[in-house]
């Protein structure tokens, strides 16, 4: 998930992480079955899991897809609609590109009112400084980080490219098709990537409805679940969660810790439209942790503590 700090996993990581849930007959979930027990009100296994994609990188297309379809793992993608179709590259890319290919050792700029110095010599450094600018974008409405991308490329020197290079490229509807084949499902994950608490509701609107239906107009895979940019507590609100029902979508996830648990409420109650998930570790220990559902009894014991 590029949009939390997360560049890539390596597949052979990730293939034996599957291979230690498979040894250990773990249920591995698909979205659609997920969503049926929902409906249904079926419990759920202690142990089954729930893999997602964000995004829609061409990397998925060429390496995960394959590691997933030998394990026999269901995965579901949601895609940034006009990241697939080639009409953008994703804000988070660009401002890393910007830090990777600037001649600057030094740069300031306005955010907010206030001038931010950083100083881009070292990779490191770059990577540091893409990431605070990154944070940064993410808190302020959406037209002005637009702007602000452009004086930043100003600043640094760049000529930004119009189509993603390589690296940061997404997979084609045909390769969409293609991994559907596979087994992958897909969902929506708006149209342009914009954190939607940043932008005005007609905004929100367009960004949720016709990404679903582009989804569901390209593939016979789609999923009605939507996925929410970033998906923090402050990057969505009750109005997006009513714009994803209205749109005819049958639930949402966020970027929350946490997990779907029939054991301390009902179905009827969890809040389908936000269901949480953990981010995927590649370090052993944290994997573990994750699957076992130790990491979540853990954010249940921290809750009480940081609510206060």
């Amino acid at each position: 998930m590029p949009d939390l700090g997360v560049v890539g996993h390596d597949p052979i990581v990730l293939a034996g992480h599957l291979e230690y849930l498979r040894r250990r007959s773990y249920t591995l979930m698909s979205m659609t079955e997920l969503l049926n027990r929902l409906d249904e009100q079926i419990p759920l296994e202690d142990n089954a899991l729930v893999f997602t994609v964000d995004d829609g990188y061409e990397d998925f297309a060429e390496v995960g897809a394959p590691v997933f379809a030998r394990y026999d793992c269901p995965v579901t993608v949601f895609l940034v609609t006009d990241f697939i179709a080639g009409r953008i590259w994703n804000w988070f890319d660009r401002v890393a590109w910007m830090f990777a290919h600037t001649p600057r050792r030094e740069v300031s700029i306005d955010i907010s009112g206030e001038r931010v110095r950083l100083w881009p010599r070292t990779e490191t450094e770059r990577k540091r400084s893409s990431d605070q600018i990154i944070r940064r974008c993410k808190a302020v409405n959406d037209d002005v980080k637009e702007q602000l991308l452009a004086d930043l490329a100003a600043a640094l020197e760049v000529d930004i490219p119009d189509r993603a290079p390589k690296e940061y490229q997404a997979m084609s509807w045909d390769e969409v098709r293609a991994c559907s084949h596979r087994g992958v499902t897909f969902g929506p994950h708006t149209i342009s990537h914009p954190i939607l608490s940043q932008v005005g509701d007609g905004r929100a609107a367009r960004e949720i409805s016709e990404s679903w239906l582009a989804v569901r107009d390209a593939t016979d895979a789609a999923v009605p679940v939507f996925c929410y940019p970033n998906g923090g507590s402050t990057d969505f609100s009750g109005r997006d969660k009513a714009l994803v029902s209205h749109a005819g979508m049958k639930a949402a996830v966020s970027g929350m810790g946490g997990c779907v648990d029939f054991g301390r409420v009902t179905a009827r109650s969890i809040d389908r439209f936000s269901l949480p998930r953990f981010p995927y570790f590649e370090q052993k220990s944290r994997f573990v942790q994750v699957a076992s559902g130790i990491e979540a009894m853990k954010t249940g014991l921290r809750k009480p503590f940081l609510s206060g």
